[in-house]
């Protein structure tokens, strides 16, 4: 299944009216006799701590990562960052191409360096699960890769 959710970024979830910060991305591949479906799970935060654990139907993208961390520093959500998510890629699947999925591990490097460099200046812990989920996430994707 595609979708155009990532780490780090801010979501809503249906029936709730805080912000999220996206933690983790569980997809699994349920394959039967004469069924192949998958299905995405989401770790969720918001500015508080409090943790939520979400489907991808209940799930609606507000910012991507990078306007996420602006939104954790001010609190406000700007019209920069609700028209950032209309130009979003689709995120890591399952069904990616190799290269596709090369890639998008380069993409969650990436955010995991701009983590580790915001929580040495910052200090804030988010920045730090931050890191340490994209990190999580890369090891998993690599052992998919290679099984």
């Amino acid at each position: 299944m595609k979708h155009n959710i990532g780490i780090g970024d801010l979501v809503r979830v249906k029936g709730y009216a805080d912000y999220y910060f996206v933690d983790t991305i569980n997809e699994h591949r349920i394959l039967s006799e004469s069924v192949e479906e998958f299905d995405v799970e989401f770790d969720l935060s918001d500015t508080n701590g409090r943790y939520l654990f979400a489907y991808i139907e209940d799930i609606s993208l507000v910012c991507r990562a990078k306007y996420a961390d602006e939104y954790l520093r001010t609190g406000i959500l700007t019209e920069r960052m609700k028209i950032a998510k209309e130009d979003a890629p689709p995120r890591f699947t399952c069904a990616m191409s190799t290269d596709e999925q090369a890639r998008y591990i380069d993409e969650l490097l990436d955010d995991a360096l701009f983590a580790q460099g915001a929580f040495q200046a910052t200090g804030l812990s988010d920045f730090e699960a931050k890191e340490r989920a994209a990190y999580e996430l890369i090891a998993k994707l690599q052992n998919e890769m290679e099984a």
